[in-house]
C-alpha cells in the first residue's frame, strides 16, 4: 500500500509498505480522506526528526476487524480519535475519564491507503454516512469544543477569535451552531473563507494595529467595542501564542483567554509579559487540548445538523501524490486541504 512519511525540514515521500493484518481488538481501516492540519506543517518543520507516518484528521471505512471487535463492522464509516480513556484506571472508574492515566493512543498515519487501529474504542461510527471532506473536520472541531467546554461558555457570552486561519474560521462556525454570541475576529487580513464564516456567524473583522509593519496592538475600533460589552468575554486564541501579549491590555475585567495556537517557531510560542497585567484585571489564561478526546459524538452531531454551515469552510481536495508539494509550500495553510485517497 502507499503511505506518506515525513521528516524535518519539510521532507515528505510516498513509500510502499505491506498492508497490516488486524489481530483481536484491532481493525484495518481504508482511508477515504485525511485533512491537512496546521500541526502537520509543524511536524514537517520541527517535530519529525526521523521518517514517520503522519496525518490524523481521518475519514475512513472499516476494511477488516479482529476477532474481539464488537459494535463496528466491515463497511462502516468511521472517524479516528487521537486518544480515548482506558475505562479501567482509578480516575476512569471513579468518574473522571479526563484524568485517565492509561490513555489508549492511536498511531497516526492517515496519509495512506490503510491504517491499522490498535483498539476499536479509538473509532467512532458515523451512521448515516457523511461526505468524507466533512468527516475530516470532526477531529479539529473536537479541539474547539474542548476549549468551549473548558470554560463553560454559554450562549449569552461573547466570543472573540484571534487568528483567521482554518481553525479560527471553524471556531466561528461552531459558535454559530451552538448559539454563542460572536464579537468577531482579530487577524491579519480577510479572505473569502473568513468572510463567509464571519457573515454566517454575525461577527466583525478587526485588523491588528501595526507600526512599521510590526503588530503592536489592537485597533481603536476593537478597543471601543470591548469597552461597551455586557456579559463575559472569552478569547479563543488560534494564532501563535506570542501575540497574546499584544491585546491583554485592551480586554475588559474578568475576561478569559483560551489558547489553542501553536507555531513551529519557539520564539512565536513564547509569551512574555508582566503577570500583573493578568492579576489586576482578573484575566484568566488557559490552554485546551482534547486528550483524551471526549467530544467526537458532539462534533459529528454538529456537523450533521449544520452541514451547510460547515461546508462554508470550503476544501481543496488533492491526491496523496501531491502531499509533498502541499507540505513544502507555505501557501498550503491558506485553505483547508484534504488529501483524497483514490
Amino acid at each position: 500500500m502507499r503511505a506518506a512519511v515525513v521528516r524535518r525540514y519539510n521532507k515528505v515521500k510516498i513509500i510502499d509498505i505491506p498492508v497490516p493484518k488486524p489481530e483481536e481488538n484491532e481493525l484495518l481501516v481504508k482511508i477515504d480522506a485525511c485533512g491537512v492540519c496546521g500541526s502537520d506543517f509543524i511536524e514537517a518543520q520541527v517535530w519529525a526528526k526521523n521518517w514517520k507516518r503522519f496525518g490524523h484528521e481521518i475519514a475512513a471505512t472499516v476494511a477488516e476487524t479482529g476477532e474481539s471487535v464488537t459494535g463496528i463492522s466491515v463497511g462502516d464509516q468511521v472517524v479516528v480519535a487521537l486518544s480515548v480513556p482506558c475505562g479501567t484506571c482509578t480516575p476512569c472508574i471513579t468518574g473522571h475519564p479526563r484524568k485517565c492515566n492509561r490513555l489508549i493512543v492511536v498511531e497516526q498515519g492517515g496519509f495512506a491507503e490503510y491504517l491499522l487501529v490498535k483498539d476499536y474504542r479509538l473509532l467512532y461510527k458515523i451512521d448515516p454516512v457523511l461526505p468524507a471532506e466533512l468527516v475530516c473536520l470532526t477531529e479539529p472541531l473536537t479541539v474547539i469544543l474542548d476549549a468551549f467546554q473548558l470554560v463553560n461558555i454559554q450562549a449569552r457570552d461573547n466570543l472573540l477569535v484571534v487568528g483567521g486561519g482554518n481553525i479560527g474560521c471553524m471556531s466561528l462556525l461552531a459558535a454559530k451552531a451552538l448559539g454563542i454570541n460572536v464579537l468577531g475576529v482579530l487577524g491579519r487580513s480577510m479572505d473569502s473563507r473568513l468572510t463567509a464564516s464571519l457573515d454566517a456567524a454575525g461577527g466583525s473583522f478587526f485588523p491588528w494595529h501595526r507600526f512599521m509593519s510590526m503588530i503592536v496592538g489592537v485597533s481603536a475600533t476593537l478597543k471601543q467595542r470591548l469597552s461597551e460589552l455586557s456579559g463575559k468575554l472569552f478569547v479563543l486564541h488560534t494564532a501563535p501564542p506570542l501575540y497574546i501579549s499584544k491585546y491583554i491590555d485592551a480586554l475588559p475585567y474578568d475576561s478569559t483567554i483560551v489558547n489553542i495556537g501553536l507555531s513551529a517557531s519557539r520564539k512565536k510560542n513564547a509569551i512574555t509579559f508582566d503577570a500583573s497585567r493578568l492579576i489586576f484585571k482578573r484575566i484568566q489564561l488557559m490552554s485546551a487540548f482534547p486528550v483524551p478526546c471526549m467530544h467526537l459524538s458532539q462534533a459529528v452531531s454538529l456537523i450533521r445538523e449544520h452541514s451547510a454551515l460547515f461546508s462554508l469552510l470550503s476544501t481543496k481536495q488533492v491526491s496523496l501524490e501531491q502531499l509533498p508539494d502541499v507540505i513544502g509550500s507555505s501557501k498550503g495553510t491558506r485553505s483547508k486541504i484534504v488529501i483524497k485517497i483514490y
